[in-house]
């Protein structure tokens, strides 16, 4: 497990290298594209042909932003430490994410530890992590399929970090869904920027995550099997040192 960890390290600091270099040469060409693009469909009549420049523009813009997400590992984030509810940053994410839920029929259950304690944390970027987490399970479940929240306080499992030389106490969030699981192969390569296995998807969701838990001096551990699900536990001291 510790090797994972290191293995991840590695690769969010190239990353960040690389991350630097792409943003100073793609974004100024890129701004060029974008601004020509602009004028030439002022003039432009022809609809179709307006179109068209409408999907260059559309790209130019999804390049960007993949740029700014990446940029965000190198650019260092101070966490805005508060208490925080961790209850009412999951509430949040699944009311974004109930239309979602329902148009998939996904039963979505909530098994949550009352007892809870809040915790100091940076609530936005917490938002960030369990919204590319559930999305995530949402992704991966098949219409009718079932998503687990779960919460509890870790009696079992300590946080022992560089920063954090005498662990605390500790609440773990699961997300477990039933959808399709990750292969051996690829859960190799799980927190490995740009890495996917979505169509769609950008590679940056994970890395950004673990990064986020690493800052509060927490972690995450994913297991999974094929075709019968993945549990994602994310472990947070309630207190940062």
């Amino acid at each position: 497990e510790l090797q994972e960890f290191a293995r991840a390290h590695d690769n969010i600091s190239n990353i960040e290298s690389l991350a630097l270099g792409m943003a100073h040469e793609i974004r100024n060409p890129l701004g060029g594209i974008r601004a020509s693009a602009q004028l030439l469909r002022q003039e432009l009549k022809n609809p179709e042909q307006q179109e068209y420049l409408d999907v260059v523009i559309s790209e130019v813009d999804r390049i960007n932003r993949l740029i700014e997400r990446m940029m965000n590992f190198t650019r260092p984030r101070e966490l805005n430490l508060q208490e925080t509810n961790i209850h009412k940053v999951l509430r949040d994410i699944t009311l974004l994410e109930q239309e979602t839920v329902a148009k998939k029929n996904i039963r979505l259950q909530l098994v949550y530890d009352p007892s809870l304690p809040d915790i100091q944390a940076d609530e936005d970027q917490l938002k960030q992590v369990f919204f590319n987490l559930i999305r995530n399970a949402i992704d991966a479940s098949s219409d009718k399929g079932k998503i687990q929240l779960v919460t509890r306080v870790s009696t079992g499992y300590s946080i022992k970090t560089a920063t954090t030389r005498n662990p605390g106490q500790t609440i773990v969030v699961e997300v477990v869904d039933s959808g399709t699981g990750i292969s051996e192969s690829d859960m190799k390569n799980l927190f490995t920027p740009l890495f996917t296995t979505k169509s769609k998807g950008s590679g940056l969701g994970l890395p950004i995550s673990l990064k986020i838990v690493e800052n509060h001096g927490g972690k995450i551990k994913i297991t999974s099997e094929k075709g019968l699900g993945t549990t994602v536990q994310v472990f947070l001291p309630v207190h940062q040192r």
